[in-house]
């Protein structure tokens, strides 16, 4: 974990979790051997349940499936991430996962990074900007609470020489320019029951295409 993922995620529990009552937090591709984000959220009081795909330091709770969480519904009061939706292979799926598991009204914080060099583990799939946040909350039934990306100098400048207007808003939506990774933090509140997401509709949409058809069918079509 890079150093600005911890500060950031300190600067988030304390803008916005740090006035909730503490509750229960999930932190997904927790596995590490120093648990600076379980420190955060049991420092302010909550309970810290670690989540990841192997037996490990700082896991609390092992998936089989990154898609498919063993855990109630609305059972945690928050849910986190931090530099897990890069190596996520369908991220989509296991937001909805993570939107299932919130209470209604409860926070989910993602920090990702919108760049940085190739670190597969085991993959490294995708990159973020503030934007793709937004579609991620509509799409699992949620609000944007903030969004923000640290944008390149030369991205910026380049808007500064073409687009003064569009330069001066993005200077709105970063707090660091040329770090390693530009990480980008996307911050929300649940508003919808995860049956009723965007996303869930979509779901059911191509579900309902074929439902005679078992999934070795489908797989032979």
């Amino acid at each position: 974990m890079h150093r600005e993922s911890r500060l950031y995620m300190q600067r988030m529990f304390q803008d916005h979790a740090s006035k909730l009552e503490p509750g229960r937090v999930l932190d997904i591709g927790a596995m590490g051997r120093r648990p600076k984000y379980r420190k955060i959220w049991e420092s302010g009081g909550w309970s810290y349940v670690g989540c990841d795909l192997a037996d490990g330091p700082n896991v609390d709770v092992v998936l089989s499936d990154p898609f498919l969480f063993p855990l109630e519904d609305q059972s945690f009061d928050a849910v986190i991430s931090g530099q897990m939706l890069e190596h996520n292979e369908m991220f989509w799926l296991s937001f909805l996962e993570m939107s299932r598991v919130l209470k209604m009204g409860g926070l989910m914080i993602h920090i990702a990074p919108s760049r940085g060099y190739e670190h597969r583990a085991p993959q490294d799939c995708w990159r973020f900007y503030r934007d793709g946040m937004t579609a991620l909350a509509r799409w699992a039934g949620l609000e944007v609470v903030e969004a923000t990306t640290d944008w390149e100098t030369r991205h910026l400048d380049h808007w500064r020489e073409n687009n003064s207007t569009k330069a001066r808003a993005m200077e709105k939506t970063y707090r660091n320019v040329d770090t390693d990774w530009g990480d980008t933090i996307g911050v929300f509140r649940k508003t919808l029951a995860t049956a009723d997401a965007e996303g869930m509709r979509y779901v059911r949409h191509f579900a309902a295409l074929h439902p005679q058809n078992s999934a070795s069918q489908l797989a032979a079509e």
